[in-house]
């Protein structure tokens, strides 16, 4: 039999477990596996995931306003006007001549109070925010590849622990096939090593589901076909960040993305209220040229003038606007100190994880599995030689299962958390 394998806790943890050598299902025989690494998986999940690909136009979009924020709103006007006709001389009565009159004129409309400057501001802030959602976005699908990459390494032990189960039940199988021959054992050993032997086979069909799944998550978050035979490799312990707790809490603080994105909309809103503050009172005038030539029978005049256009604040003084303006401030201000407080609760709760996890796997690692590999052996031993029954055996080959099974259950745990803790920190391993 295989030597079990299981990692090691402590001093030297590793997270992620080191695939079977018969981690490769008969399905996917046919298929060369293709192997990735974490920062494989990491680099193709930033610039393949499809969701990224989303959230990066909301940057486009903000760079867009930004741009139009910077230019002048207001285009000069143009204004020609002109006619003719004919008139009556008021003492010949008989006397008709023709008359015309034409003008033209340019205006144009000025900002008094910096609009453009508070709009460019606003502008700005939401540029930054849109940057900073994209990179949130970024830190959580990084902890999910983090995640997945675990769960598709795990797949492939629990895939090799049920290869191994099926070669172990059915060299129990042949054992029990020899003492019926040497009437040794009754014919009913075989027909339950059989038994067991078809349970093997459908856990490892079972399994090979599960491989396929977990291949197709991993591929969708990095961009890949969901068909492509991934198959996970560890070149090293990927460990969970390393500090005590305020440290750590200090760190998320300093570097997500969320909460410099919450700040950026309260410098957004900032700039909406005094947007609307400075437009409430003489926001603008227009200001122009203007110039005349009438001919009404002998005479033509010509004429200039200049003119000024002044908006006069009796009815609409924008106080909804304003009030709107200001609540909205109050409101990213209070996302901000929610963003804070969830952080902090993100990276406790984190690190408790990590801590209780790491505790459990290291029992498995240290103590319980190297037993139970070490009891199914002697079972195993003893039933070829006569010594037990094959129950016995099955007893023991249950426990030696259940035991591998709550070891992966705990490593699972300890990955999630160690991904999530890695998401609260916005931070990414360095190995791997």
């Amino acid at each position: 039999m295989r030597p079990c394998r299981w990692v090691g806790v402590g001093s030297g943890v590793m997270l992620w477990l080191a695939p079977l050598a018969a981690g490769v299902s008969a399905a996917t025989a046919t298929e060369a596996p293709v192997n990735i690494t974490l920062q494989q998986a990491v680099s193709e999940a930033l610039v393949g995931n499809p969701s990224l690909a989303v959230e990066r136009r909301d940057v486009d979009i903000a760079k867009g306003i930004r741009r139009q924020a910077g230019i002048y709103p207001f285009n000069p006007e143009l204004e020609a006007e002109g006619g003719a006709g004919r008139a009556r001389d008021r003492v010949d009565k008989d006397d008709r001549r023709g008359v015309d009159a034409k003008s033209v004129g340019l205006s144009q409309t000025i900002w008094l109070q910096g609009q453009r400057g508070i709009r460019v501001r606003g502008a700005d802030a939401g540029l930054l925010r849109a940057t900073r959602s994209v990179q949130d976005a970024e830190r959580q699908v990084v902890a999910d590849v983090l995640k997945a990459y675990g769960d598709l390494l795990l797949s492939q032990e629990r895939l090799g622990l049920a290869q191994e189960i099926l070669g172990v039940v059915q060299n129990v199988r042949g054992a029990a096939q020899k003492l019926f021959e040497a009437d040794a054992v009754p014919e009913l050993d075989v027909f339950r090593a059989d038994v067991e032997v078809r349970k093997a086979e459908n856990r490892v069909v079972s399994e090979e589901r599960g491989l396929a799944t977990a291949r197709r998550e991993l591929a969708l978050l990095i961009g890949r076909a969901v068909a492509d035979p991934l198959r996970a490799v560890a070149s090293s312990p990927v460990l969970p960040p390393s500090g005590n707790l305020e440290a750590l809490r200090s760190q998320a603080l300093g570097a997500r993305p969320d909460l410099t994105a919450a700040l950026a909309a309260v410098d957004a809103a900032r700039a909406e209220v005094d947007l609307v503050r400075a437009e409430r009172f003489l926001p603008e005038i227009k200001v122009g040229v203007k110039y005349e030539s009438a001919r009404e029978f002998d005479s033509i005049s010509h004429s200039g003038f200049l003119t000024l256009s002044v908006p006069l604040p009796l009815w609409n003084r924008r106080d909804g606007d304003l009030d709107r303006a200001r609540a909205e401030v109050a409101k990213n201000q209070a996302q901000v100190e929610l963003t804070r407080r969830r952080i902090e609760k993100e990276i406790s709760i984190a690190v408790q994880q990590v801590d209780a996890s790491r505790q459990i796997v290291d029992r498995y690692g240290r103590s319980i599995l190297p037993q139970q590999e070490r009891n199914f052996g002697l079972l195993r031993e003893a039933y070829t030689i006569g010594e037990i029954r094959i129950t016995d055996v099955f007893v023991g080959q249950r426990e030696f299962i259940e035991s591998r099974e709550a070891y992966l259950e705990a490593v699972s745990t300890f990955n999630a958390a160690t991904a999530d803790l890695y998401r609260a920190l916005n931070a990414r391993p360095s190995g791997g």
